[in-house]
């Protein structure tokens, strides 16, 4: 037993006892679970970022649902309107076949109010007719059915042929209107140069 302690002494190595080795097991388990444990604070940001970025995509799509939603509204609204127009326009049709004389004039009136009637329920949808004679020719809200030779501009608006409805976001029905060409070049002025056989012989 000496010879083995002896030994132990000389060669600088002491034998590990159980009770030597249960300090060194619970410092590396200690390291261990500090490794695993998670960043609390990195996650709490992390999920916080997560749900600042949901909330925004939530805004975002509600504020596209309303947008749908009042787009199409507004055109289903549009399309029954469009359909009523049909009565407008006998309306006018009968008021330009209207008998000017005294006799008719009762029957003028009557078609005359229930024309305004007619415009005044669509101005309360925010419908309103597009202005025509005298404006300029506009594409987005003309159509123009005939170019006839006038004193006036080229382009500009001579003749309402059907009225045009608008909201302010989109054109129910394009006004059919007739449109000045200009006027006609004069005939008796000298011939354009150039063509075929202008020049001297």
């Amino acid at each position: 037993m000496m010879d083995e302690e002896q030994e132990q002494e000389r060669t600088g190595e002491a034998k590990t006892t159980p009770e030597a080795a249960e300090p060194a097991a619970e410092q590396t388990e200690s390291e261990a679970a500090r490794e695993a444990a998670p960043n609390w604070q990195a996650l709490a940001e992390e999920r916080w970022d997560s749900l600042l970025r949901l909330r925004a995509d939530f805004e975002n799509f509600r504020r596209r649902m309303d947008r749908e939603r009042e787009e199409f509204r507004s055109l289903v609204a549009s399309e029954i309107l469009a359909r009523f127009l049909v009565v407008y326009d006998n309306l006018e049709r009968a008021l330009k076949a209207m008998p000017a004389d005294e006799e008719a004039s009762p029957w003028r009136t009557g078609i005359e109010m229930t024309r305004r009637g007619f415009l005044e329920v669509l101005k309360q949808e925010g419908v309103e007719s597009i202005p025509t004679v005298g404006q300029m020719f506009d594409p987005t809200v003309h159509e123009a059915i005939v170019r006839t030779p006038d004193p006036a501009p080229e382009d500009t608006v001579l003749e309402e042929l059907q009225a045009g409805f608008k909201t302010p976001s989109r054109v129910i029905r394009a006004a059919l209107v007739r449109v000045s060409a200009g006027s006609e070049p004069d005939s008796g002025g000298e011939p354009e140069q150039g063509g075929d056989g202008g020049g001297p012989a």
